[in-house]
């Protein structure tokens, strides 16, 4: 590990990619808006990148570096003070009751640093501020293939610090398949943590905002009902065109893209592989009865076991050796025995193959809540489902996901689903 003193001089920024351990040796140094006193640490996780930028000369910061971690400082389009005029604008249209503000913009744009930035400043101003991560693929408060919300109660230097209240699972690492089921959850995830105290809402979305993704977003606006929409200048044309279709009641901000922020493949794959691990970690071997356990797919709710005369009728009719079967009101799941890492869907059938089962991550919950999360390790010929899990509470629902993950965190393959008419 190298360890280096910096001097930085007023309107310096310096650019720290993690891993990383940053101490102030004075004051006059700000990160995300907030003021670091003499002897403050902060660890910069591995592919996060934080600005640290000095307010007054000679500002002094001691910085040590881990493997791979990097430090550049820059004068140029980066760190908060490009949004100065931003907060101005959002916290004078603030009124009395509560407010929701949306943060719109494509994958590595920095949305996730601006709302941490915004809700510092909320916190500096007294108003109790909740965040809901709607970012399926790279979010911060929940695994991939699920939304996450908090409460704000601290100071924020990384969304990771905060642990999530409420999750929703999804399943899928892209809204591409499930436009309206995301937004379904969101409002249900929204209404459940705003039932808490706040003054503000925080809606971080997801990076899709090109070709069907504009559809996506505005659709979300809609139903999400946002007070303000902030989006990047930078962003397509002709969905800030669309956004400012809208009526009047809604404000559209349009704010500078951050420089110096942008991740390789590779380091998004390792921060959604390191989200796995951080929800997955220290588990524990727990087996569960297929049928004696509902299941949710694609916001779908099955309970009811199907009858052994049901299945023969099935496994007849389909040519294939069914081992399980579980309906809702008018679909079916199955489980069949089969090598293809594939899910099928056609008619009002659901079919998942015994190998597609295997490193399957899934959510644990009742009924329609997300309480804790497990990875499949393997479903038996007996319909015994072996988990690994650090989950301890009670649950009776598995939600069943497209997200493979090898056992130890390396890898991450997404099923495909074969739909036939």
């Amino acid at each position: 590990m190298e360890t280096k003193s910096y001097k930085l001089s007023k309107s310096d920024v310096l650019l720290v990619r993690g891993p990383a351990s940053v101490r102030a040796e004075s004051k006059g140094i700000s990160v995300l808006g907030t003021n670091l006193e003499i002897n403050d640490k902060i660890t910069v996780r591995k592919n996060k990148v934080l600005p640290f930028e000095a307010n007054e000369d000679s500002s002094m910061i001691q910085l040590t570096l881990g493997e791979k971690g990097e430090a550049l400082i820059s004068h140029d389009k980066v760190g908060v003070g490009i949004w100065k005029d931003l907060q101005e604008k959002v916290f004078k249209s603030f009124e009395s009751g509560k407010r929701r503000f949306m943060i719109i913009g494509e994958t590595d744009s920095g949305k996730s640093t601006l709302t941490s930035y915004l809700a510092n400043m909320a916190l500096i101003r007294g108003l109790k501020t909740i965040i809901v991560d709607g970012d399926i693929g790279q979010g911060d408060l929940a695994p991939p293939g699920c939304i996450g919300a908090a409460t704000v109660r601290d100071k924020i230097y990384d969304l990771r610090d905060l642990r999530a209240e409420v999750f929703g699972f999804l399943g899928f690492t892209s809204p591409r398949y499930v436009r309206d089921l995301m937004i379904e959850r969101m409002k249900k995830i929204i209404y459940q943590i705003e039932e808490k105290e706040h003054d503000l809402c925080i809606i971080n979305t997801d990076g899709y905002v090109v070709e069907e993704g504009m559809d996506h977003k505005i659709a979300m606006i809609k139903e999400l009902e946002p007070d303000i929409v902030i989006c990047f200048k930078e962003i397509d044309k002709e969905l800030l065109k669309r956004l400012k279709d809208f009526d009047d009641t809604l404000i559209i901000l349009a704010v500078d893209k951050p420089e110096g922020v942008v991740k390789s493949p590779s380091e998004r794959s390792e921060r959604r592989l390191s989200q796995y691990h951080r929800f997955l970690k220290d588990g524990r071997n727990l087996s569960v009865g297929l049928r004696r356990i509902n299941l949710n797919f694609m916001e779908d709710f099955y309970e009811y076991n199907l009858s052994e005369i049901e299945l023969k009728e099935i496994s007849r009719k389909l040519s294939s050796n069914i081992l399980s079967a579980k309906k809702s009101d008018n679909k079916i799941i199955l489980f069949r025995s089969g090598m293809n890492d594939v899910i099928e869907m056609f008619g009002r059938f659901t079919i998942f193959n015994q190998n597609s089962l295997r490193g399957m991550f899934i959510g644990l919950g009742a009924n329609d809540e997300t309480l804790g999360f497990a990875q499949i390790d393997k479903m038996h010929q007996n319909l015994i489902i072996t988990l690994n899990t650090n989950f301890k509470g009670k649950f009776d629902t598995l939600f069943l996901s497209t997200i493979r993950i090898s056992p130890n965190f390396r890898n991450e393959a997404i099923l495909p689903i074969l739909k036939k008419s």
